[in-house]
């Protein structure tokens, strides 16, 4: 075989939780046509088999009783195929004994749409998308399962269906049609039917259904839910109960086709079924679930509905009924009645109100769920998106419930398994009078006996309101006409656990974080009993277990657990700001303290003791630039770096001078702001390095990092520092970046989106926390846990403290995804270490693919995300690896510098842009090429960079860094679009490109590029064209070329379904008119050749074409040249192609396919399918 699967990274389209044998629940997943199994506690990919060849998996059932021993366990279908797993299929899967099992493949006449297996027997029934029901059962002896045709009342289309097994013989069924209906009916396995309700009301197609578990209503008969969701992007719940006078005639509920309310309808019943409607995502919904409570606990029992979208959102729901009650059994069909029974009142509707969206894919469509409840107070949720991202997280009846470790008791087995579970988080909140009334100790050793309660709880004792003194006098008393109540003021963390809140008549609480929160309150000394009223400034250093306060007066005052406030050092006037410093080279903390309208920052170092209180020692002084307002400080390689509210950065050398060595400043083409955060980037060596990094985040929703190269001497350090922002990255979050951190090697930011406080793991691309505090405007400390990914966040809502508290992130991560759109462009660069993918969701990805030596440990890992473009990525391409080109619509071509970040990744910054856009500036710049332009002077090397615009405009220009663009040449070709454009050759000052084009034709092309006397005259020149060749009936979708010592080849797949190999003898660039000798082979895919690249051989007379299109395979052309030319100059090449490899690839709309060499010497030769997906084979060695 030509061909072999390596990894694939592919949309999530089937879920289900299976426990085996041993007790462990594992997460069966489905990714293209391959089953992945994950570990549920450890997140482990424990194995993978191919399930189907050439289908994607679409739907995983799951057994949810029983104990038959030849009973199928699961159930796998996609299209129309069906794979039935008993027991030792599973095992053998989940022991690696099996890599593909699609020869037991069953297949159906018609799309499955749903399979439920019976908890009474050996069988399984299935709904087809033309409302029909088979049975299926297991024939011993036999791979394919026996089926049988059931019952269908009517053939409609359908777009979903559900089942479920209500006795031995009876099956409910909910089927969702094209046109807006859904159809209730019985079928029963003896091959009757009967319709219950055709219910309208949805304005589209039904995309989901889901049908409760049981529920009681009032005759005591037991009944259920169904809830749907539609293209119309609502939400409704029916009441499916069975009717008092059972409709005989089912054809009388069969209606005309058509979307919305039927008014003449002659069906009583159908109107009042709808008990609620609701609206809530952006677009389409794909599914809905119910989640129910367990009936174990009626009191706090409930109904929600899950609903799963377009909008890559997973929404929760409660289901309200009121003052009217309902009970809940459990989901199986044993239909016995509880032992208190609640009562859902005829006719009477609901309310479903929005409990939580969870927001963890990207991209759009969420495609599969799953639900697994291994305690009775929570279940588990799985959602695999169109980004291949598998996201669990917890939910209980009403709540998102946090991390803790839950026992599943095996169905199979007495054995017990640990999943590791999202720990709830906890809130608490405060009005400060309720903190007052409290019995409150002091914080110190010392306990004070409290003060009597004022007759107005809240009020600060015998401090008038806005006129308190901002020195350590007290104020002369005044009359007021009312008292001013306090407030809180400022908070911060003196350690991971204790949060510190100031007041606006200058108290100080302190609350210790524990199962419950302990407040006490920290006094002044007397003799500064005023100095923190109506003004605060406060650092933490949790680190240490240290906070510092200061006020107006410049006193600045320092708290330690166990020690009482104390004034521990002065700075001159009011301090504006504190900022923690962390120096590296002496181990130690420094504080470095400004103060308004003064043009000197102050540095303090913290001297600490477990027995003495901290001590501030004067440090130095710095010189601050005119108007330059600190907003962060940091040290950085023995420097002192400070931030300021315009964006720039000031370098000191503190032991040398007070005034700055170096200033940086952000060009005038970007967006600044205020630098909220500077952070050293750890570095693994301990050797000193003259080149440091750090971090920096901007309240602009990016952050940065810079390289800071000291010169200098032992004698004079670093006289002259050299700064380079190396890496500049929007976040998917902010404006508001507040902070940065890393924890066990992985970066974390925390800031604002919209009204939400967020916290955000940048190395892992999730979010680890969201809040809804009302925004950035507010007093607010985050003290992120040193001991997990979690924290504590305290922040001001409506005058009252709130305390979030979280452990743990909002969700666990199976697998890690990709693109949320279909991928159009990748590259990989020369070395084959980095691949660059382009999508629609308009972001380029920065990978590596780490090839190991056991399959299930090989994976895609993101390096970077780069967020610039606005519209979906035309094409994409390296240069060395330093340079990485990009382009889209709205004429954006974008030039990335690479550069690599030591103990880091890398670093991408966009160094230039497209100068010369239109006035409209709405052309797509189809395709483009770059090439080292050869200079005679000694100057840095420039690039020479050819575009090819949509309307047939080609532009070429000489790059270089120092210069930026310069347009060298421009052509036009006829009306048709551009779509390909390669260089040829550099020869005698001219350039030599190939375009195709959507008329089929591939164009050469010359053109002036170093003739200096030529474009010294007419500032640029025209490109001619030399020779147009007809290739493919319609568009040239992919091109690809390869150079040898007398001619070139160019490859090319077009929408004709052909593909077509040219050979151009470098000699005839010289012709007046040189033509290629074409050799086309029709029918290479059964649809447009989409993907295409050549793989050279040892040989220039051999080499490989990998092709690939929207008919979804892989295909290897062996091709042999033979251009005689030694034997007769004049005779034309002759061309052998074979296919020697074509396999299916679960990648749909398949956008570009490159080739790339991993591995230690490039060992292995591997082909990148991209589209909706990314798909990797294997192509190193050919099989007989």
């Amino acid at each position: 075989m030509a061909l072999r699967h390596d990894h694939i990274l592919n949309p999530v389209t089937a879920l289900g939780f299976y426990v085996a044998e041993s007790g462990s629940p594992v997460v069966l997943a489905g990714e293209g046509s391959f089953l992945k199994v994950f570990d549920a506690e450890t997140n482990k990919l424990l194995s993978v088999c191919e399930i189907f060849d050439g289908q994607t998996i679409h739907g995983i059932a799951i057994r949810e009783a029983g104990d038959l021993e030849n009973s199928p366990r699961v159930a796998i279908w996609g299209g129309s195929s069906l794979l039935l797993l008993q027991k030792n299929d599973l095992e053998s899967l989940l022991c690696h004994h099996v890599s593909s099992i699609a020869s037991s493949v069953t297949a159906v006449s018609d799309w499955i749409l749903d399979v439920a297996i019976s908890p009474y027997d050996d069988t399984c029934v299935l709904i087809t998308a033309h409302n029909t029901v088979l049975q299926a059962r297991h024939v011993k002896d036999r791979k394919e399962a026996k089926l049988e045709t059931l019952s269908s009342p009517s053939r409609s289309i359908l777009y979903s269906g559900d089942l479920v097994w209500e006795s031995h013989t009876q099956i409910l069924v909910a089927a969702g049609t094209v046109f807006g209906e859904i159809i209730v009916w019985n079928c029963s396995t003896t091959g009757k039917s009967q319709v219950m309700y055709t219910f309208s009301g949805h304005e589209g197609s039904i995309f989901g259904v889901n049908i409760s578990s049981p529920v009681v209503h009032p005759n005591g008969t037991i009944g259920r839910l169904l809830a749907s969701c539609s293209d119309d992007r609502t939400i409704r719940v029916w009441d499916i109960a069975k009717s008092l006078d059972p409709v005989t005639d089912s054809t009388s509920l069969i209606r005309e086709t058509g979307f919305g309310e039927d008014h003449g309808s002659d069906t009583p019943v159908v109107a009042s079924r709808c008990i609620a409607t609701v609206m809530g995502h952006a677009s389409r919904i794909w599914s809905v679930k119910f989640l129910t409570g367990e009936p174990q606990n009626p009191i706090h029992s409930s109904i929600s509905v899950l609903s799963f979208g377009e909008d890559s959102t997973a929404q929760h729901w409660s289901l309200d009924f009121g003052n009217s009650d309902i009970d809940t059994t459990e989901s199986n069909s044993t239909l016995a009645a509880p032992n208190r029974m609640k009562i859902l009142a005829p006719g009477r509707s609901a309310k479903l109100s929005q409990l939580n969206m969870f927001t963890f894919h990207s991209g759009k469509h969420i495609w599969s769920t799953a639900i697994f409840r291994p305690t009775n107070a929570c279940c588990l949720l799985v959602t695999g998106g169109a980004d291949g991202k598998i996201s669990m997280y917890t939910l209980g009846t009403g709540e998102a419930l946090p991390l803790t470790s839950v026992q599943v008791n095996s169905k199979e087995t007495s054995a017990v398994s640990t999943i590791q579970t999202h720990q709830p988080p906890r809130s608490f909140t405060w009005a400060l009078e309720d903190i007052f009334s409290l019995d409150l100790r002091t914080a110190s050793t010392q306990d004070v006996v409290p003060e009597e309660p004022d007759s107005q709880p809240g009020l600060a004792k015998d401090i008038p309101p806005e006129t308190a003194a901002t020195n350590s006098q007290p104020p002369k008393s005044k009359k007021s006409k009312k008292l001013v109540k306090d407030g809180f003021n400022r908070y911060a963390f003196a350690s991971d656990n204790q949060v510190i809140a100031t007041t606006n008549f200058g108290r100080v609480l302190i609350g210790d974080i524990d199962t419950k929160i302990v407040w006490s309150e920290a006094l002044l000394p007397e003799t500064s009993r005023y100095d923190l009223n109506n003004y605060t400034v406060i650092e933490g250093l949790p680190e240490i277990g240290i906070a510092f306060l200061a006020g107006a007066n410049g006193t600045i005052f320092a708290y330690q657990n166990g020690q009482p406030l104390q004034a521990v050092g002065k700075v001159e006037g009011k301090v504006a700001d504190m900022f923690k410093l962390f120096n590296s080279q002496t181990s130690s903390y420094e504080l470095l303290v400004t103060t308004l309208s003064s043009p000197v920052a102050t540095a303090f170092q913290v001297e600490c003791s477990s027995i003495a209180a901290p001590q501030l020692l004067p440090l130095t002084s710095c010189n601050l630039p005119h108007k330059f307002v600190v907003t962060s400080a940091g040290r950085v390689n023995g420097l002192l770096v400070m931030g300021a509210r315009s964006g720039m950065l000031v370098f000191y050398q503190t032991a040398k001078s007070a005034d700055p060595i170096n200033i940086w400043t952000p060009s005038k083409d970007s967006v600044s702001d205020a630098i909220a955060t500077i952070l050293p980037l750890p570095v693994a060596s301990l050797a000193t390095l003259d080149v440091g990094h750090f971090l920096t985040t901007e309240r602009t929703g990016c952050y940065s990092m810079f390289s800071c190269t000291s010169t200098g001497s032992a004698i004079e350090p670093a006289i002259d520092v050299t700064v380079l922002r190396v890496h500049h990255s929007k976040l998917p979050f902010g404006p508001m970046i507040e902070s940065a951190w890393f924890h066990d090697g992985e970066l974390f930011f925390y800031g604002f989106k919209s009204k939400s406080f967020v916290v955000w793991n940048e190395t892992k691309h999730y979010e680890v926390s969201n809040v809804d505090c009302g925004g950035a405007h507010r007093s607010y400390a985050y003290s992120p846990s040193r001991s997990s990914s979690g924290g504590h966040f305290v922040y001001t809502k409506a005058s009252e403290l709130y305390l979030h508290s979280q452990r743990n992130p909002s969700h666990a991560i199976l697998k890690q995804g990709g693109h949320g759109r279909e991928i159009k462009a990748s590259a990989v660069s020369p070395g084959g270490d980095l691949i660059a993918t382009g999508a629609e969701d308009t972001t380029i990805r920065i990978w590596q693919y780490n090839d190991a030596v056991l399959a299930l440990d090989s994976h895609f890992d993101c390096l970077s995300i780069i967020e610039k473009h606005t519209t979906g990525i035309q094409h994409l391409q390296w240069h060395g690896s330093k340079y990485l080109f990009s382009s889209g619509g709205n004429e954006e071509f974008f030039v990335w510098a690479i550069q690599s970040i030591p103990d880091f990744g890398i670093g991408v910054v966009c160094e230039a842009s497209y100068p010369d856009r239109s006035a409209d500036g709405d052309l797509r710049i189809m395709s483009f090429d770059v090439t080292d332009l050869p200079s005679e002077s000694e100057e840095e090397g420039r690039l020479l960079v050819s575009l090819a615009f949509s309307d047939s405009t080609i532009r070429t220009y000489a790059y270089s860094e120092a210069i930026g663009f310069e347009l060298l040449a421009v052509g036009r070709y006829t009306s048709s679009c551009l779509t390909q454009l390669r260089h040829i050759q550099i020869l005698d000052g001219h350039i030599y490109f190939l375009t195709a084009a959507t008329d089929g034709n591939i164009t050469l092309w010359k053109g002036n590029v170093l003739n200096s006397e030529s474009l010294e005259t007419q500032g640029c020149t025209k490109h001619n064209i030399l020779s147009t060749s007809k290739i493919h009936q319609s568009t040239i979708k992919t091109l690809d070329t390869m150079a040898a010592r007398s001619h070139f080849v160019v490859a090319t797949g077009g929408d004709d379904n052909a593909l077509a190999v040219s050979i151009y003898p470098l000699d005839c660039l010289q012709d007046s008119q040189p033509r290629p000798r074409v050799f086309i082979l029709r029918s290479a895919h059964s649809t447009a050749v989409t993907g295409l690249s050549i793989a050279p051989d040892t040989e220039e007379s051999t080499f490989s074409i990998i092709t690939s299109g929207n008919d979804q395979r892989v295909k290897r052309w062996q091709v042999r040249l033979n251009l005689r030319t030694h034997l007769a100059p004049n005779r034309l090449p002759q061309l052998d192609i074979s296919l020697s490899g074509n396999v299916f690839t679960s990648v749909a709309d398949v956008g570009d396919l490159s080739i790339m060499s991993v591995g230690k010497g490039a060992s292995s030769t591997k082909a990148l399918v991209v589209g909706n997906g990314m798909d990797l084979w294997d192509i190193s060695k050919l099989s007989a």
